[in-house]
């Protein structure tokens, strides 16, 4: 314990926290005096007395003390200045000016710390020098060192902002004969030197992942299913949709963009689940359909381009080991994007799940760099090899000058569907090619030998409860939904779920439920049926939609999509009409000029061919003798008089 009056506690000094100095490096003087102040902190941590070290080496005590808080004080590297503190003439504390500065027009002498001075006094100008360098109006050019550009509209600008302080002729900065530029470019360059990324990003440089797990914490895994990493790229591709209209006639249209969403294994490298995304921006429930599809087992694609061939070294996880089907990961990396941050999909990752949820900085692709260097192969081996591929910097300048171009065709641009089939056999034949960073193994020849125990131990692997893999929409949170209905009208009992009626045979014959709530869980790929239960956990099985929507296989987002083109009166549907084809017909008059369009047409050709069968509600209840309706009459029927009763008109 320290005490001011008798010093520090020898017991408490560990020499063997403090950081070691080269004494080589140092001559002369300075050498001798550093090895008599080391050899008397020493013999003082060894339990030497005072008296002892005084007559040995003739440090006094109060120097001795100071020596020893000196060492054991912060240093900026996050250690303890240790040895290096017992140099002679090195500045432990920076300096901390205490007086005004003077002023000096036709000089620059005396005015030693007074910037700093300055920047303690008013933070708003120490936040404003750090904005000019992270939105890079001051950056380094490429060297050495660096020179920096921009520093004349930065002075500018803190020159104005002293002025509306209060600061006049005066006051410094703007007493002094060069108003302090010297010291401020010193201070930015002294920022830019203690901060390696804020410089590589000032000079418009990104470390690259490989050189980003050299210098940063080890961020690899040893096992499998332990660590996984999980962004969002979009891919730099031109994308057409072809449509059939009404008459029979194939359409060609251009749509916005797409998404890759992707999970991959830090241990092996596989890629454990992916989804495309035709959406401008990625939501939550993109995110939760990529997590889905991670835990649950994958098929055999169906290739239907020619040319195209599955390497037999390849395949996915869980169709080349079964055992993997519905194992999960314990960590998963992610960034600062909202559709990850939001509620719900912290829900699934860290409750349903069950896994910890590791938040990187943001802006800092190199701290996930196994998804980001997988992204690169991707943009490398598939999307810079298509015919509509965009490439460079200005890769939407691009887009609209070939957008604008009367003789631009798209008639040799890849389709969603094409994409859709491309991307499978890349990801089913990376799996089966030799990876550098596995020293030449394939990402499933290392999961074989992480799962299996090949020259190492096998690892337990952890998988989602049994509940989970029947009703995979549970990863989705709940929705309370208000029963409806009227035993005096006759009105059997529903629920409302986006504008939409549903309804069952147990929940139409269960009028106990009029007035209260119910537990609705949802797949937003496929609205045509939902999964109930009541508060109290008992379960009414699937509630299925009526009228049209049970037969058209729909999304929650082209649901929202119609409702807000009805809202707007683009569109109108009776009881009796498809309200997805109408919206296809909408869409289909602006696709001509609207990408966005286009991609709600892509979005729906690839709901109708990745849907299930109809969802029947059969097997759900048995129908009891009484409940069996009477047969249709046969033959011939004979009709019967019609009475009128008094009081009607004939």
């Amino acid at each position: 314990m320290v005490d001011p009056s008798r010093g520090i506690d020898p017991n408490a000094i560990r020499l063997s926290d403090w950081p070691q100095l080269d004494e080589r490096a140092l001559t002369g003087e300075a050498r001798t005096t550093f090895g008599q102040r080391r050899d008397a902190v020493e013999a003082y941590a060894s339990g030497s007395s005072l008296l002892h070290i005084y007559k040995t080496w003739g440090i006094h005590r109060s120097t001795l003390h100071r020596m020893v808080r000196r060492a054991l004080s912060a240093h900026p590297d996050g250690r303890l200045w240790g040895y290096r503190a017992l140099v002679p003439h090195v500045h432990v504390q920076a300096y901390e000016r205490n007086r005004a500065p003077h002023v000096l027009v036709h000089s620059t002498a005396g005015n030693a710390g007074a910037f700093g001075q300055l920047l303690q006094r008013h933070h708003n100008l120490a936040e404003q020098l750090r904005k000019e360098i992270e939105t890079r109006k001051v950056h380094l050019q490429p060297g050495e060192k660096g020179r920096l550009v921009g520093l004349k509209a930065v002075i500018q600008r803190f020159h104005q902002s002293c002025r509306e302080l209060g600061l006049g002729a005066g006051d410094y900065p703007l007493s002094q004969h060069d108003r302090a530029v010297r010291s401020l470019a010193r201070t930015l360059r002294g920022w830019l030197q203690d901060d390696f990324d804020l410089a590589a990003r000032a000079a418009g440089q990104r470390i690259k992942p490989a050189s980003a797990l050299r210098q940063l914490p080890e961020r690899g895994s040893a096992d499998a299913f332990d660590t996984v990493e999980f962004d969002a790229h979009k891919m730099d591709v031109r994308l057409k949709v072809i449509d059939n209209d009404p008459l029979g006639g194939e359409q060609s249209y251009e749509i916005e963009r797409v998404w890759l969403l992707a999970i991959i294994d830090v241990a092996t490298r596989c890629l454990l689940g992916y989804t495309l995304s035709f959406s401008r921006e990625c939501n939550r429930f993109d995110a939760i359909e990529t997590f889905k599809r991670a835990v649950t087992p994958a098929k055999v694609p169906e290739l239907t381009l020619p040319g195209l061939r599955l390497l037999p070294t390849g395949g996915f996880v869980s169709q080349a080991l079964e055992q993997t089907s519905y194992a999960c990961w314990r960590q998963i990396r992610l960034d600062n994007a909202r559709a990850h941050l939001a509620a719900t999909s912290l829900d699934v990752v860290c409750e349903a799940l069950g896994c910890a949820a590791d938040f990187g900085p943001a802006y800092q692709p190199d701290d996930r760099p196994f998804i980001e260097r997988y992204f690169g192969t991707v943009t490398a081996t598939l999307s810079r090899r298509l015919p509509g591929a965009i490439r460079g910097k200005d890769a939407a300048k691009v887009m609209l000058k070939r957008l604008r171009d009367p003789n631009d065709t798209l008639r040799l641009l890849v389709t969603t569907q094409e994409l859709e089939e491309l991307l499978h056999v890349t990801v089913w034949n990376y799996h089966g090619s030799p990876h550098a960073g596995l020293g030449g193994l394939t990402p499933l020849e290392m999961m074989h030998r992480h799962v299996l125990g090949i020259g190492r131990d096998a690892i337990r692997l952890r998988l989602i409860p049994k509940p989970l893999r029947e009703h995979p929409e549970q990863l989705h949170d709940p929705v309370l939904c208000r029963v409806h209905g009227n035993l005096g009208r006759g009105e059997r009992p529903y629920i409302t779920f986006y504008h939409v009626r549903y309804t069952s045979q147990k929940l139409a014959r269960s009028s106990g439920l009029i007035g209260q709530r119910l537990r609705i869980h949802y797949d937003p790929s496929d609205l045509r049926q939902l999964w109930a239960s009541t508060e109290d956990g008992h379960m009414l099985g699937s509630l299925f939609a009526s009228g049209k929507w049970r037969d058209e296989p729909h999304s929650l987002r082209v649901r929202q999509q119609i409702f807000k083109a009805k809202r707007a009166r683009e569109l109108d549907f009776g009881p009796g009409d498809n309200p997805i084809e109408v919206f296809l017909a909408l869409r289909r008059k602006q696709a001509k000029k609207r990408r966005r369009a286009a991609s709600d047409i892509a979005q729906v050709q690839r709901e109708r061919r990745t849907a299930k069968p109809p969802p029947t509600d059969s097997a759900s209840e048995t129908v009891t003798p009484e409940q069996t309706p009477s047969p249709l009459a046969k033959g011939p029927v004979k009709g019967k008089a019609l009475r009128i009763t008094r009081g009607y008109s004939r």
